[in-house]
């Protein structure tokens, strides 16, 4: 019987490797190719999203997800189309999904928090904000919130800590001065409330300017 060469028995390995490489060459095309798609149909919602045309933003993004599954940017996007129909539990789902797949995602848990806030846990809310402080700082929104929830809490120090970071990314911020203001006028600093709701008005708040001529009268 020929015993078969080194290299003939090498040419065989090759050859029964073949249809495992293209095969797999194939699923990763055909993977690329939904990730693109995926990322058209997000495309297509992020413009339905900003014409206000909900319905329509929100079977674009489900499309991409059935595509790509683990899109975060979609989940997210589509939580936020559902938070604006007024549909908090599936906006809920879609934000904890983005937060299982990414869990430094602080806009998730921004988002997040706006719910819990809407309900009115603010303790689960506060810690919501809190860590999309810590993925990113200097966003003064994220500030904002967790003072209006402090505030909620009747938890004033701590809102106008809050505030006066978010003064500081943006000076020019009218809701942080009137929301400052707001805390300072609940511990009793009328001096402090007053400029800064003062200040506020000046910005273009008009609930600044309410307030400013309520403490006059």
């Amino acid at each position: 019987m020929k015993v078969p060469t080194r290299s003939a028995v090498l040419a065989v390995l090759l050859l029964a490797s073949f249809p495992a490489f293209f095969a797999e060459q194939n699923a990763g095309a055909a993977a690329r190719s939904a990730r693109s798609q995926a990322k058209e149909w997000f495309d297509k919602g992020s413009q339905y999203a900003g014409r206000q045309q909900n319905e329509s933003a929100i079977e674009s993004y489900t499309k991409a997800l059935a595509l790509n599954p683990g899109f975060v940017e979609a989940l997210s996007a589509r939580g936020t189309v559902y938070v604006r129909m007024g549909k908090n539990e599936r906006a809920l789902q879609d934000f904890n999904r983005a937060l299982a797949l990414d869990w430094k995602n602080h806009t998730a848990y921004n988002n997040r928090g706006m719910i819990y806030f809407k309900k009115q846990d603010l303790e689960r809310a506060i810690a919501d904000f809190s860590k999309a402080i810590a993925g990113s700082p200097n966003t003064i929104t994220y500030h904002l919130n967790r003072a209006a929830a402090y505030a909620g809490m009747k938890q004033y120090e701590k809102a106008i800590a809050d505030y006066t970071i978010a003064i500081g990314i943006d000076p020019a911020n009218a809701d942080a001065y009137a929301g400052r203001g707001g805390a300072c006028h609940s511990l009793g600093r009328t001096d402090q409330a007053a400029a800064d709701l003062k200040k506020a008005c000046s910005l273009g708040s008009e609930s600044g300017c309410k307030s400013v001529k309520a403490l006059r009268t």
